[in-house]
């Protein structure tokens, strides 16, 4: 099994993954999160949903908060 690594709210987690990348629509969808309302990042670069993410690589997601 492939895995990567995701930081969310200071928390850094360990996701497995099926193949050696995954598509970054596809790793917010296995994390319950909407696309809409988050953005990867991958050291300085911010990501698209069709970039991939490469087994043992380390991204951070944001997911943004209406406080309205």
């Amino acid at each position: 099994m492939h895995e990567i690594s995701v930081e969310i709210d200071g928390k850094v987690i360990t996701v497995p993954i099926k193949k050696r990348s995954i598509k970054v629509d596809s790793l917010l969808e296995k994390l319950s999160i909407y696309p809409e309302t988050a953005v990867v990042i991958r050291g300085k670069e911010l990501l698209c949903d069709d970039d991939r993410i490469n087994e043992g690589e380390k991204v951070k997601i944001v997911v943004a908060t209406s406080k309205g």
